[in-house]
């Protein structure tokens, strides 16, 4: 596919906004050698030649449908690539640009405001919208990321959410038909065992549907469902009906449902067919916004391996690596392994494609593996592995950097869900998941102060990374303010964390602070990583913003992540413009990279490759 860029300057009065989003979006299709031609007033004639039914055409609105005829070259040429049945975007930097040119104003903008105002971000964060837009170019040209024919998992409670569920997934079939839907009523045959069944479809789905009813919450089946997508970046869409109790439920996607509807609304055919176009669109969202970061993955790749990772096959994201062997005396050939990256769940047909292109390829090798960016069990199919990527990176990262033993430190870490949309509310739980991974998987140990989504999340983490006691990897605060409210659930509290206890004093912000200072001013914290927050009026009610001053104190180092959005992200700006040496003594660079960076993973190594450097000077 060709891809055309055109110019801001052709189509818009001030393209200062314009052209920094465009900037980056080349910057992007450079790193991943994605050709693409811009077109200017000097070559425009020249591209309008070259343009067929395979050209992708990126463009941004403006005023361009002031001036007819001969004389506006871009609306000619706008013209003549709507009649060569092109594929035509176009980009609405702001408000009042989001209606395209007339000749193609049934065209649908993306929306940078939009993008941004969900996210609660302000215009600083233009490149980290700019990055996001251009993996949609990206992923057009690249089969591996997304696929409509992906499993639907839809998890539901029998009792009374069974008869909702059924409609809704037999029109799904009906609306989308590439799509696959598992319902465990119609997908386990008679004689099957039920969760043997269900278990292997949960591995192989590329998204979750939990349909929220009143007895969901009773149900510990569905518990284990949603915890095992959650942990295994599983896009989960949630759907609450008649208004079924949020609060009830032990673990959630996110802080609330993201589409919300009445069982009566199920009843009504025509009814359906919008829910489920608006069920499908938000779902797909959800699955883009996760499958990006396979992108993420392969830089990543490339910080570890450096040279010696070459690429084989752009389109299909495959990639040749050779790292000289350890530990043998005498001489022996490289490590040869070949690596190709997914956004989704890899298939059968996958793995045969994958066994030709190798079987084309003479050169002699170890092995080839799928890396996928769920987190699955490890699947050996002879010289070809199924992985996900989080443990081939953590594999080849002992092979090649070996872990010093360390000592007993702890990181702590800050998470509120901000003021956004609940698409981009999920990117919070991911980093949360993704940090508190790595930090335990690093041997700090992680300490959080109690809130009742995540600390659920962080006791099925400790006890997934398997290095030790669960409840030694944990430290949980929590303030006696709100003794009444947790004393039932002490005893599983302490099953799975040590449970450190605070004062209560005279108010409730007076005793979140005192939680927040002992939590925080202690010689064993190595690192404070804060990520969204509500944003209020008074600055000083804002948590993360007392926890920081509170590190700061003690010139314990601090990260701010800022692409979750909230009030993180109005923190990283400011101290961007004033100073990142007062968070810590980490590069401009790095800093930088907390702030616009969508890549979580790859944050979270470097800030721990920055925090063992530290360690070792000391």
């Amino acid at each position: 596919m060709s891809i055309f860029l055109i110019d801001p300057e052709l189509t818009m009065q001030d393209s200062t906004a314009s052209q920094r989003f465009l900037d980056t979006l080349v910057q992007e299709l450079q790193a991943y050698a994605i050709e693409y031609i811009l077109v200017k007033e000097t070559n425009i004639n020249r591209c309008k030649v070259k343009v067929d039914n395979n050209s992708l055409i990126v463009l941004f609105n403006g005023k361009i449908d002031t001036i007819s005829g001969d004389k506006n070259q871009i609306y000619n040429f706008i013209s003549t690539v709507k009649e060569k049945k092109a594929l035509i975007w176009a980009i609405a930097i702001d408000r009042d640009s989001r209606i395209p040119t007339d000749i193609i104003s049934e065209k649908q903008s993306y929306d940078v405001w939009e993008q941004l105002r969900c996210r609660n971000l302000s215009t600083d964060y233009l490149p980290a919208i700019a990055k996001a837009f251009s993996r949609k170019i990206i992923t057009l040209i690249m089969p591996t990321i997304y696929s409509e024919k992906g499993m639907i998992f839809a998890s539901h409670r029998r009792l009374d959410g069974e008869e909702i569920t059924a409609k809704l997934c037999d029109k799904i079939i009906t609306q989308s038909k590439e799509s696959s839907v598992f319902r465990d009523v119609t997908a386990v045959e008679v004689g099957d065992e039920a969760q043997d069944v269900i278990d292997s479809a949960m591995a192989k789905c590329d998204a979750f549907i939990f349909i929220h009813t009143q007895k969901s919450s009773e149900s510990n089946w569905i518990q284990k469902e949603l915890r095992y997508a959650l942990l295994r970046n599983i896009p989960v869409l949630w759907i609450q009906i008649d208004n079924a109790s949020i609060g009830e439920l032990r673990i959630k996607p996110t802080e609330k449902p993201h589409l919300s509807y009445n069982s009566a609304d199920f009843e009504d055919d025509s009814e359906l067919v919008k829910i489920v176009d608006e069920i499908l669109h938000t779902l797909f969202e959800l699955i883009i916004l996760r499958n990006n970061k396979v992108f993420d993955s392969l830089n990543t790749l490339k910080e570890l391996f450096d040279v010696k990772i070459v690429e084989h096959n752009v389109t299909n994201m495959i990639y040749a690596i050779s790292v000289p062997r350890k530990g043998y005396h005498y001489p022996q050939r490289d490590i040869q392994q070949y690596v190709q990256l997914f956004g989704r769940t890899p298939t059968q047909k996958d793995r045969d494609d994958l066994k030709v292109f190798m079987n084309k390829n003479e050169t002699e090798y170890d092995s080839s593996v799928m890396l996928t960016d769920r987190i699955v069990k490890s699947e050996d199919h002879g010289k070809m592995i199924v992985e996900s990527f989080e443990d081939f990176y953590y594999h080849w990262n002992e092979y090649i950097n070996p872990r010093k033993e360390r000592k007993d430190m702890e990181i702590v870490i800050s998470g509120a869900f901000p003021d956004s949309d609940e698409i981009c509310k999920q990117s919070l739980t991911d980093a949360l998941v993704i940090f508190a991974k790595s930090i335990l998987k690093a041997g700090y140990t992680l300490t959080f102060g109690s809130h009742p989504t995540f600390q659920e999340l962080f006791f099925e983490i400790a006890q997934e990374v398997e290095s030790g006691d669960d409840n030694r990897m944990l430290n949980m605060y929590i303030s006696k303010w709100f003794e009444e409210k947790y004393a039932v659930q002490k005893p599983h509290f302490l099953s799975h964390a040590q449970l450190i206890e605070t004062e209560k004093v005279d108010t409730i912000g007076e005793s979140l602070t005192l939680m927040r200072k002992e939590m925080i001013q202690r010689k064993k914290v190595s690192a404070l990583v804060c990520l969204g927050g509500r944003i209020k009026e008074n600055k000083s009610e804002e948590g993360i913003r007392e926890e920081i001053q509170i590190a700061k104190e003690c010139n314990i180092p601090i990260f701010i992540v800022g692409t979750v959005g909230g009030c993180s992200s109005q923190v990283a700006s400011e101290y961007e413009k004033e100073n990142w040496k007062e968070l810590n003594n980490a590069s401009s660079k790095l800093n930088k990279s907390f702030m616009e960076s969508l890549d979580y993973f790859a944050l979270s190594q470097e800030m721990i490759s920055y925090l063992s450097a530290e360690e070792t000077e000391k």
